[in-house]
């Protein structure tokens, strides 16, 4: 092995065989033209994620590396570390030397030096040393909630491969799919896989050799597959097809939305744990990697409770909580896992009623787990919501907080560091149902988090990032990859200008950050430029494109408004929302500005029970209000329900006040993520006020027969809008 082998090998496999062709035809240009650059050593700082080390030589000169052919050596070493890697250039040409699944990453460097260039890239004789700060960099793939194909699924893992991920967790059974087809259990593919969505049939599932398929593709990238089969909760499609596996035994549907749901396997049943068994044999078949990860997540113990197979099975196993009944079938599960020479990964839920002796911990809620996890002498992984949760919009998780994340917690004793394995990004499709939409919420966070994986905080400058950044976009665009901005895109401000009867709403829209243009639009609205002007009471819209180098950067962006009496009341809110939906700084409830479907938006106040709402109107002369309306949020398996009474106080007098209550006009039992306008106009209207108040109560629980049932209620609330006129005696 240390003898340099100088017969050449073709390294570009795989995705790397198609990105070339692509470049091939893009990048033709003669000889002579590409002779005439002259490319610094500083090209490498092109490359994402950054090298680690690059240093010159004395002696002076290049090598040509053309996107055409692969003309250099490698040679395998296996005293080298685990997917590092030296690339050498010197008057003998290109070698490069590499560690176990370090060529990978090599090949991926080398790619991206040919592509940052017109057409090749002139690598001056030097040396590159290059390995990653961590041993587990991935990305999580939801493909439950919506199904990607094959080729879409290889087509991610080919991105991820050019930005040195090398692991690929891959969500495969969830309440709302299951798509793994197994012989033994039929069901599985041809009910599991399935669910109403809209007025039409969805899903599907993936055959073994499709799997298989999969898994050498992964392996000729350098990436590792750690299948999830979640347990014992996210389940309700398995039950829908053998409901024997739950609880109650009784016909279930899969899951049509997204949410937690009551319905576990029942740990009580033998029969549960003859399927899963034989589930994980099938699973351990296909996907060579030494980690299964069980879930583990978002398991209401409410059908255990209930259920007098648990009990016997609690009262059997010495047991004396429901958590420590997960917690035994977690380890019962991961001792089956240890017989097939596997390990188990799982949410860090199953810190709670005892951790299971070898289980690896993936921390999505916060820091703590996987702090509490290596305390305990168990590794971790870290995915924590606040910064690694991609199906998340860029106003609740943008570039420069991916790039500033760090996966090993402050908090965590640095002797035992060694324990956070590294980090994931997940990309939950509740929000993702298409492949275009997938790369915007990937591209170019992953890019972020793929330089954060590979390289230690103090090796990190987000300014030159982003400056390498910029190159990648066009390289992206050549292999047929959509992606998002960086940043929120849009500055948006909204202002006010009255008169003694009229008042009017100004919008104006400025690029959030530099290199970057906006297209503003409005059909309700008079556009100048950037700004747009209503003067008619109601509701609005802007949609803004932002754009860079006349080219658009990520999608079309729509905004809603409300031009009413409201903006020119001084209001308050008397109660204080529930962190972190504290709406928008300046005026949380009137500033003209409408909440989105995504209650994450920044502009929805948010009240948890037993939180209540209250907020206060005041004008400088009295109004005569013909009707108020507020809009509220209904996601009923997020938990956020429409109130059930609104009440309104019209204070006519410092003394005298007329009571108004709204009831709820909406079935809490409707599906589905919806905006709902509550109107309050009564007959007659309210006498003249200068001054109203508002108050929400919020005493409600999720019924019986929600998933969550007895758990707390959100109500969500973006503006209360006030239409009326001044008052003339």
């Amino acid at each position: 092995m240390g003898v340099r082998n100088r017969q050449k090998r073709r390294w570009l496999t795989g995705v790397f065989a198609v990105i070339i062709s692509v470049l091939v035809v893009l990048f033709t240009r003669s000889v002579s033209d590409f002779n005439e650059r002259e490319l610094s050593w500083a090209d490498i700082n092109g490359v994402i994620p950054a090298v680690t080390m690059h240093s010159l030589y004395d002696s002076v000169g290049y090598n040509y590396l053309s996107p055409k052919e692969g003309d250099w050596e490698m040679e395998f070493d296996s005293t080298l570390a685990s997917e590092q890697y030296f690339i050498v250039s010197d008057g003998d040409g290109v070698q490069i030397t590499y560690g176990p699944n370090g060529d990978h990453h090599a090949r991926a460097t080398l790619f991206q030096l040919t592509r940052l260039t017109t057409e090749g890239a002139k690598l001056p004789y030097g040396r590159i040393d290059d390995r990653p700060a961590f041993r587990h960099r991935g990305v999580l793939l939801d493909v439950c909630r919506h199904f990607f194909t094959v080729e879409e699924v290889k087509r991610q893992l080919d991105i991820m491969a050019l930005y040195k991920f090398n692991v690929f967790h891959w969500h495969l059974t969830e309440d709302q799919g299951w798509r793994i087809a197994m012989d033994k259990y039929p069901k599985l593919a041809e009910v599991a896989a399935f669910r109403m969505y809209g007025d039409s049939v969805y899903g599907g599932s993936y055959s073994r050799e499709q799997l298989e398929d999969v898994v050498a593709h992964a392996r000729g990238l350098g990436i590792e597959i750690i299948p999830e089969i979640e347990l014992p909760g996210h389940s309700q499609a398995a039950i829908a097809a053998y409901p024997e596996l739950g609880c109650t035994g009784k016909p279930l549907e899969v899951a049509t939305e997204w949410g937690v749901f009551k319905d576990i396997y029942c740990a009580g049943n033998e029969h549960t744990f003859e399927l899963l068994e034989d589930v994980l044999d099938y699973v351990c078949e296909i996907f060579p990697s030494k980690y299964i990860h069980i879930g583990g997540d978002e398991a209401p113990k409410y059908r255990w409770e209930h259920c007098a197979k648990c009990q016997q099975r609690i009262k059997n196993e010495g047991l004396k909580t429901e958590e420590e009944l997960q917690s035994w079938f977690n380890i019962r599960i991961e001792d089956y896992v240890a017989t097939k020479g596997k390990q188990i990964i799982g949410w860090d839920e199953i810190l709670e009623g005892g951790l299971s002796p070898n289980a690896t911990v993936q921390s999505w809620r916060g820091f703590e787990g996987g702090i509490q996890a290596a305390e305990q002498g168990h590794d971790a992984i870290m995915s924590p919501t606040s910064h690694a949760y991609f199906d998340y919009p860029i106003s609740s998780i943008d570039v420069p907080k991916v790039y500033a994340y760090d996966p090993v917690p402050q908090d965590l004793d640095p002797m035992l560091s060694e324990h956070i394995l590294g980090g994931e990004c997940n990309l939950w499709s509740e929000r993702i149902p298409n492949i275009e939409t997938l790369d915007r919420r990937f591209l170019p966070r992953g890019l972020a988090m793929a330089e954060v994986l590979w390289s230690y905080p103090q090796e990190r400058n987000y300014e030159a990032f982003w400056n390498r950044l910029q190159q990648h976009y066009s390289l992206l665009e050549a292999m047929g990859y959509s992606y998002d901005v960086e940043q929120v895109p849009v500055d948006l401000q909204s202002y006010n200008e009255s008169t003694e009867d009229e008042i009017e709403l100004h919008v104006i829209a400025n690029p959030a950050f530099e290199n970057l243009e906006i297209d503003v639009q409005s059909s309700t609205g008079v556009v100048i430029g950037n700004r747009v002007r209503f003067i008619d009471a109601g509701a609005h819209s802007v949609s803004v494109q932002p754009k860079r180098d006349d080219r658009p950067m990520g999608p079309l962006l729509e905004y809603d408004f409300a031009l009413h009496q409201g903006l020119l009341t001084h209001s308050c809110l008397t109660s204080p929302p529930t962190p972190p939906y504290s709406g928008t700084p300046d005026i949380s409830l009137a500033n003209g500005v409408l909440g989105s479907t995504n209650f994450r938006d920044g502009n929805w106040l948010g009240y948890f029970g037993p939180d209540f709402f209250s907020g206060h109107f005041e004008w400088k002369e009295k109004y005569i209000i013909d009707s108020v309306k507020i809009n509220f949020l209904q996601s009923r398996l997020s938990w956020i329900l429409i109130p059930e009474v609104v009440y309104t106080d019209i204070y006519v007098q410092s003394d005298v006040i007329e009571r108004y209550h709204w009831d709820r006009d909406v079935s809490v039992e409707e599906e589905g993520t919806f905006i709902h306008t509550m109107t309050l106009a009564p007959t007659g209207g309210f006498s003249p006020t200068n001054s109203i108040h508002f108050e929400i109560p919020n005493t409600e629980r999720l019924a019986i027969n929600h998933p969550a049932a007895g758990q707390r209620v959100w109500h969500f609330l973006d503006e209360v809008q006030i239409y009326g006129r001044p008052y003339r005696n």
